[in-house]
C-alpha cells in the first residue's frame, strides 16, 4: 500500500521566509544607511510580495526605494536572495511535526515554486532533507503550483498516493487552489491574513505549520 502524501509549501509554511526578509532588510539598510528605518523596511516588504512578485518587478521597486544605481539595481536580487537566506532561521516545531506526519503514515514532500538552487540552500540551511522524503521545485519540472501536475509528479518521485493526501501551505492561489484541482485535502496558514475571497476553500485553517499538521492528523487518522 503506497503512503499518502503530505504536501507542503516551503517559502512562509516551513521556512520563515518573510521574518529573513526583514532581517535581511534591517542589515542591508544599516550597512547603506547607517542605520534601518522601519516605513523603509516595510516599502521593501511590500516590494518584495512574499517573494511572489516576478523579480524584475522587485528590483525596479528596490532601486526607486533606495536610489539604487543602475549596476546596484541589476544585483540588488541577487543581494536579496543571498541576504534572505543567510538570515534564514528555523521555525520551532517543524521537524517535530514532520517527523510525526511520517510516524503516523504520511510521506512529507515539499512541493515548491522557485529556482532550484535557492530552494535547496533554504532546506539544507533548515537541516529538513532527513524529515522529507524529497522536493520538487516548479523550474526544475517545468510547471509550476497551482497546475496539478506538480502534484502529480511529486507522488510519482515519492511512490506515494495523491489518494487522502494533503496539502499545507500559505498561498491561497497556488496552495489551496492547486490542492482543490488535485482532490487533495487542505490546510492554509493564516499568517494574520483574512482568507481571499474567490478562492476555493480550504478543508482547515491553522495559525501554524503545528497546528496544521494537528488537524491533518486528526483528520487523516481514519483514511490511513
Amino acid at each position: 500500500m503506497r503512503m499518502p502524501m503530505l504536501f507542503v509549501d516551503l517559502d512562509n509554511t516551513i521556512s520563515d521566509r518573510a521574518s529573513s526578509f526583514r532581517r535581511w532588510a534591517h542589515t542591508y539598510l544599516t550597512d547603506r544607511f547607517g542605520r534601518a528605518d522601519e516605513q523603509l523596511i516595510s516599502a521593501m516588504v511590500v516590494a518584495d510580495g512574499d517573494g511572489l512578485r516576478h523579480k524584475p518587478e522587485v528590483a525596479a521597486d528596490l532601486a526607486r526605494l533606495l536610489d539604487l544605481t543602475p549596476a546596484e539595481q541589476a544585483e540588488i536580487i541577487v543581494v536579496l536572495r543571498a541576504g534572505t537566506l543567510d538570515e534564514l532561521q528555523p521555525t520551532p516545531g517543524i521537524i517535530e511535526s514532520l517527523d510525526a506526519a511520517r510516524a503516523a503514515g504520511f510521506e512529507p514532500f515539499i512541493v515548491t515554486n522557485g529556482r532550484p538552487s535557492q530552494q535547496e540552500g533554504k532546506i539544507a540551511k533548515l537541516g529538513l532533507a532527513d524529515h522529507v522524503a524529497d522536493m520538487v521545485v516548479s523550474e526544475a519540472v517545468g510547471v509550476a503550483k497551482p497546475d496539478p501536475e506538480i502534484f502529480r509528479i511529486a507522488a510519482r518521485q515519492a511512490g506515494g498516493s495523491l489518494d487522502d493526501g494533503w496539502m499545507v501551505g500559505d498561498s491561497a492561489e497556488a496552495d489551496i487552489r492547486g490542492a482543490v484541482a488535485s482532490g487533495l485535502r487542505s490546510v492554509w496558514l493564516r499568517r494574520g491574513r483574512e482568507y481571499p475571497t474567490g478562492m476555493p476553500d480550504p478543508t482547515h485553517v491553522a495559525d501554524s505549520f503545528v497546528e496544521a499538521v494537528g488537524l491533518v492528523l486528526s483528520d487523516g487518522a481514519s483514511a490511513l
